[in-house]
């Protein structure tokens, strides 16, 4: 249900998005630098003591910031992992927190962890990660990761455009 709702909201952003930009380019915008948090869900995942495996992982990111300016977003999830190496202050350097929603006999379970070492072959993305709370994260469906902030500072290859809402829709 989580992977319909994500597809429909990612696609109705997208097709907004899209078409405003075409039709205005003259409104393109350079990718300011801002704090971004990120959302990424999935058809199920598949925990051990190590790794997060998510699998039917959606085929974009989507990204939003508050400030220093409101901004949504969206990146190809081959694209997000890119960001993991970039800049001097990564996510390499400086692991993301994250915190995994997942379906587990019909009840949510919630985890707190960090993440390291993505690896996307196909739609399987694995993390490494190290537990940050009490509960462990379980294995399930309908999985839906939210990653702490990063400071993007314009992305390489992106661009934003102010969209008829008055705030800025960015795509890397």
């Amino acid at each position: 249900m989580k992977r319909i709702l994500f597809g429909g909201l990612l696609a109705a952003v997208c097709a907004i998005g899209g078409a405003f930009a075409q039709s205005n380019p003259s409104n393109q915008e350079e990718m300011k630098p801002a704090n971004w948090l990120f959302v990424q869900v999935a058809d199920s995942v598949v925990v051990d003591d190590k790794t997060i495996t998510l699998k039917g992982v959606a085929p974009q990111v989507l990204m939003f910031t508050d400030r220093p300016e409101r901004m949504t977003g969206d990146a190809t999830t081959a694209s997000f992992i890119k960001l993991w190496t970039e800049g001097k202050d990564s996510f390499q350097k400086d692991p993301p927190n994250a915190t995994l929603s997942v379906t587990v006999d019909g009840k949510p379970s919630v985890a707190a962890v960090e993440l390291t070492d993505p690896v996307l072959t196909g739609d399987t993305l694995v993390f490494s990660y190290k537990l940050l709370g009490d509960e462990k994260p379980a294995s399930g469906i309908n999985a839906s990761l939210f990653i702490d902030w990063w400071y993007g500072r314009g992305w390489r290859g992106g661009g934003c455009w102010r969209g008829p809402w008055g705030h800025l829709h960015c795509r890397w």
